[in-house]
């Protein structure tokens, strides 16, 4: 065992050291700490609200970006004690969200009944509710199989099951080297689930996308997520930080291509009946907005339409509406009525994992104890505020293109 932890912890310095060049390179750390000028806002302040809504700014995941030069400009957080903030049709997240354009309504309806959105930044959240995520989705990704099926994935179980008790028994030791030590064995424990994870994902991608399947996608994709994101704090906490940031950036490229893959497998090959009157403005709202994500630009329309304009006059292409008896009826069941919010839902806990890779690119202070501690310079205290707060970076808006926390 002691060879195992020595060579994975050798593992994490080679993988800090190969990851140090590209944070230092991605940060947006000013040299002069006295630059740093955040302030925390309890609700969405107007500059934000106006740059959401006039294409200026982007939202991913918990973090907004400035698109003229993709720099964060502020940070959604967690505030309150641990177990009383729950997103709810209310509030500053609610708000952003709205102003981003999410549907997130529809995600709403969806996540209640199948698998619950990721955490909106790395900050704020502890390793106890990290670990607590994890085991929750696990519960929900074995309650769809034993559903289904009466052979789970239980080598991969036990594996995650043990390596969540390692994880918590190194928060009730007060030995910072048991605690890296631990750390190696069990990021090893948490890998090999995630890999398995993945490759349940690709396998899933060749089935039929049943509602069983479309349910076990959405389960697997958020479960994978929240184990590298386990990973990621327990090495932010034990002070890999570079090392951290690389696993993250993996987790993130993984999750990119499988999500890519079932969201344009959800919308179909033939896309011209998301323009039939049948269709309501609320799923072709969304069809628009899954589309621009898909190709990066908020003006797809003119590309959607020369793209499918043959298949408007294709009796055909019309089939997945389902309507034997009356070819414009569209059935009560129509596929995209899941498909869609599973798209949007996906592409959210994408971007949240992206928002946190963000996150941690641009935390300027010098440790991420620090970030996570780090309440503004207006001192808002915001560990005593039931809700969510949005951190804003008042130097960089003020014209100071290298400002920063």
């Amino acid at each position: 065992m002691k060879k195992v932890i020595t060579v994975l912890l050798t593992a994490i310095a080679v993988s800090c050291v190969s990851a140090q060049n590209e944070a230092e390179s991605e940060s947006q750390c000013p040299s002069n700490s006295e630059q740093r000028n955040i302030t925390a806002y309890f609700e969405v302040p107007e500059f934000i609200e106006t740059g959401l809504t006039d294409g200026s700014m982007e939202r991913v995941g918990g973090v907004i970006l400035l698109l003229e030069d993709q720099q964060v400009i502020a940070w959604v957080r967690k505030g309150g004690q641990m177990g009383q903030v729950v997103e709810s049709g209310a509030g500053l997240l609610h708000q952003v969200s709205q102003l981003s354009g999410a549907g997130l309504t529809g995600l709403g309806r969806l996540a209640a009944g199948v698998t619950p959105l990721l955490n909106i930044s790395m900050a704020g959240y502890s390793l106890i509710e990290h670990i607590a995520g994890v085991r929750a989705h696990e519960a929900e990704l074995e309650r769809i199989y034993d559903r289904v099926s009466e052979e789970f994935q239980r080598d991969r179980e036990v594996k995650l099951a043990t390596a969540l008790e390692f994880a918590e028994n190194t928060l009730l030791v007060d030995d910072a080297e048991y605690g890296r030590t631990a750390t190696a064995q069990v990021n090893s424990d948490l890998m090999a689930a995630r890999r398995q994870l993945t490759e349940d994902l690709a396998n899933l991608y060749s089935a039929e996308m049943s509602t069983t399947n479309t349910e076990l996608v959405l389960s697997n994709q958020a479960l994978a997520m929240r184990v590298c994101l386990l990973g990621t704090r327990l090495l932010l906490d034990y002070g890999h930080e570079d090392a951290a940031r690389d696993l993250l950036s993996t987790c993130v490229n993984e999750q990119e291509t499988q999500t890519t893959r079932f969201v344009r497998k959800w919308l179909g090959s033939r896309r011209a009946f998301y323009f039939h009157e049948s269709v309501s403005d609320e799923y072709f709202d969304q069809y628009i907005r899954i589309e621009r994500w898909l190709r990066g630009k908020h003006d797809v329309l003119a590309d959607i339409v020369r793209e499918s304009r043959k298949d408007f006059w294709v009796h055909d292409a019309l089939a997945p509406l389902d309507a034997p008896a009356l070819f414009f009826q569209i059935d009560e069941d129509a596929f995209y009525k899941t498909a869609l919010p599973s798209a949007e839902l996906m592409i959210e806990n994408l971007q949240r994992l992206q928002g946190m890779q963000l996150e941690l690119q641009s935390m300027c202070v010098p440790t991420f104890a620090e970030w996570d501690a780090f309440e503004g310079d207006a001192g808002a205290s915001i560990s005593d505020h039931d809700g969510f707060v949005m951190l804003v970076n008042q130097a960089l808006l003020e014209g100071d293109s290298q400002a920063g926390p």
